[in-house]
């Protein structure tokens, strides 16, 4: 498809398709994408939770919304991440590797 839009009309309009495209997958994808950072999941079944007393105790336990943690401990957990999925992922290590070259 690309190497006849690129002969017909020029190569600059493969681009504009590959960014329309990722647009229109983008505006599809990003509100059906399940979340599935596990302290994330835990604060959301948190929420649910009927027992008012258990919701109370959960809220006061968790650390990790913003408004309980300094935000150096906040920017801390999110920095934390990425590098732990790269460092003990050996697929994250070789697929980083390949887009770096």
């Amino acid at each position: 498809m690309g190497g006849f839009i690129a002969e017909s009309v020029g190569i600059q309009y493969v681009f504009y398709l590959i960014v329309a495209l990722c647009g229109v997958a983008s505006v599809f994808g990003i509100p059906l994408l399940r979340e599935t950072y596990a302290p994330i999941i835990k604060l959301r079944l948190d929420k649910v939770i009927l027992d008012p007393e258990k919701a109370a105790a959960a809220a006061e336990h968790s650390a990790l919304t913003p408004h309980h943690t300094s935000s150096w401990a906040y920017l801390w957990i999110n920095l934390k991440r990425p590098v732990i999925l790269v460092t003990r992922s050996f697929i994250c290590f070789i697929l980083s590797l390949y887009m770096a070259l």
